[in-house]
């Protein structure tokens, strides 16, 4: 495998259009097929990424049996992750699945089994790891210059957000809100900075105040229309080694206008950072807070981010690692501590109380 590139596809073209741009900037991938229920969508992106007719799908089976594939984005509504990432595997396929891997434990499981049973990889995508900026935080606390951490804070929070489009809003398909979507990213990059520590308890609560109403909708159709998920979420983890995460998901609050913000804080004993993003910049979003000679100081680090948008970036380096038989970049483990968390937080919203996974 190591010299033929590998021939890759994508399942769905909404989101699946950044996993195709991905796949065709890098040297070791071929992108052979494309497939998507919408003829025009399917049509418009076969010219787009140059795929032949030959190549483009109506019917995911019909391209797993036909396409002879090696790899696969499952870019489909959550509720359809774990069915068709594990009979891509059972077809032989390496997966990348949109995040979430899956919106129960029980489907996450199933998922990780398969993969375990067929050798086939599953990764996830959580493309926020590959943001220059938090790759420079991750050295920062495996150099020790955090010294020991003892508090996060991850959060994601919009002033208008609520997705208004498609199947967001139905918790069926989705399999929740604003934390599933938002929550889950942040959760995933604060439990990879501090190398997935085991998860002891977790509290959450939930609310639903603007999306039933139509309200702080972004998108094409503010009307009112079914809307069964959380609009925000507040929640406190408990870790190993007496390590607390607060997380904050929101697709709609009264903050300032328009504003649109990923925030993580780190506390260590010594040193702190910061990560502020505001509505997806990659200009000055880092604090390191010290002290050098007894005296408090701020360090504001000049970060050096490629041409590559971190998305693409995470697609490539799956398909380079694995023609170099490399660790992949995302697993399925760790995957589904994520599912395990928010399927707690909702479970702990449901019923007013801590949950315990140790």
């Amino acid at each position: 495998m190591e010299n033929t590139p590998l021939r890759t596809a994508v399942i769905g073209l909404g989101m699946g259009r950044s996993h195709a741009e991905g796949y065709t900037l890098s040297p070791n991938a071929e992108l052979v097929a494309l497939c998507d229920t919408d003829p025009k969508r399917l049509q418009e992106n076969g010219v787009k990424y140059n795929v032949d007719a030959s190549g483009l799908y109506d019917d995911y089976k019909t391209m797993f049996a036909k396409a002879n594939l090696d790899m696969v984005s499952i870019c489909l509504p959550n509720s359809l992750h774990a069915k068709v990432s594990i009979e891509a595997m059972k077809a032989g396929i390496h997966v990348i699945c949109e995040k979430p891997m899956a919106t129960t434990v029980k489907e996450a499981q199933s998922m990780l089994d398969a993969s375990k049973r067929t050798e086939k990889r599953l990764m996830v995508m959580y493309n926020r790891r590959y943001r220059a900026d938090a790759f420079w935080i991750q050295q920062l606390i495996q150099n020790g210059k955090l010294g020991e951490v003892y508090q996060l804070s991850v959060n994601w929070r919009r002033e208008t957000g609520i997705p208004g489009w498609g199947w967001a809003g139905n918790e069926d398909v989705a399999g929740g809100g604003s934390l599933i979507d938002l929550g889950v990213h942040v959760i995933d990059l604060g439990m990879w900075l501090l190398g997935f520590p085991e998860v002891k308890t977790v509290s959450g609560s939930i609310r639903t105040k603007f999306g039933q109403h139509g309200l702080k909708t972004w998108g094409l159709d503010p009307k009112p229309r079914e809307f069964g998920v959380e609009d925000g979420a507040v929640g406190f983890i408990r870790l190993e080694n007496n390590i607390i995460m607060s997380v904050q998901a929101s697709w709609a609050e009264h903050i300032a206008p328009n504003e649109d913000r990923i925030y993580m804080e780190i506390l260590g004993t010594k040193g702190s950072v910061v990560l502020d993003i505001p509505n997806y910049t990659r200009k000055d979003t880092l604090r390191f807070y010290t002290e050098v000679e007894g005296v408090p100081t701020v360090i504001t680090p000049r970060i050096k981010w490629g041409e590559v948008g971190e998305l693409q970036q995470l697609v490539m380096d799956a398909v380079e690692r694995l023609i170099n038989d490399e660790p992949a970049p995302t697993t399925a483990e760790e995957g589904l501590k994520a599912v395990q968390i928010m399927e707690s937080f909702y479970k702990s919203a449901q019923d007013g109380r801590e949950i315990s996974l140790a």
